[in-house]
């Protein structure tokens, strides 16, 4: 699939051309996008098994798909994959290869999803990901807080209040402090997390009505 062909599918097939190069550079998020790729691959080869599995696309198909897709995650990866900005955005960029490799069955990858569900999974994967790397992050720090809290747990140091010394504390007490803290943001992230794992929120049914008693 040609890079022009791609691009005027994004916005409509009656124009005769391709848009105006300053309306590319606009419209284009390739740059900070392509970050996705992993994350719009899973999505796509896990699409495709959905499909697969409803009888929507055969299985052939759908081997072909993520066969396909695996064969683009690693030429990323490996840095030989040619990223467009004619094709606007990695979503293009993924399917315009796929369509190179696999030929028609990549058109039907698409079906049953719209743009908007894609980019909404891939930022969901993208930042649930971050999160973890953060919460790691957050274990280490403070672990090595802790450390230091053991060893300087006779460390005598001036206490401060409203910016004065007051009474004199522990060095590690000091440390351990900060402990705390980090371990409510280690909380409050790992709350972030699980709340990204969550399907649509629905309440609870209500209770059924209780009518009183009607007897004498």
């Amino acid at each position: 699939m040609s890079d022009k062909k791609a691009s005027n599918q994004m916005w409509g097939g009656r124009f005769a051309s391709g848009p105006a190069a300053i309306m590319e550079a606009i419209n284009a998020s390739i740059s900070f996008d392509r970050k996705l790729y992993a994350q719009d691959i899973r999505g796509s080869i896990a699409h495709s098994e959905m499909l697969a599995q409803t009888g929507i696309i055969s299985a052939a198909d759908q081997e072909k798909i993520a066969h396909g897709l695996n064969t683009i995650l690693k030429e990323i990866e490996a840095g030989k994959f040619e990223f467009s900005t004619k094709l606007e955005d990695i979503h293009m960029n993924v399917e315009a290869r796929l369509a190179d490799l696999i030929g028609s069955a990549a058109g039907r990858l698409h079906t049953a999803r719209s743009r908007n569900d894609q980019v909404a999974v891939d930022l969901r994967l993208w930042v649930k990901e971050e999160c973890q790397r953060v919460a790691r992050a957050l274990k280490d720090l403070i672990a090595a807080f802790l450390e230091r809290a053991e060893e300087h747990a006779a460390t005598v140091m001036p206490g401060f209040t409203h910016m004065q010394a007051a009474q004199p504390v522990t060095f590690g007490h000091h440390c351990m402090a900060y402990v705390e803290m980090f371990g409510r943001d280690l909380s409050r992230v790992r709350d972030a997390i699980e709340r990204m794992d969550e399907a649509r929120w629905a309440p609870p049914p209500l209770p059924a009505p209780v009518f009183p008693s009607t007897a004498t």
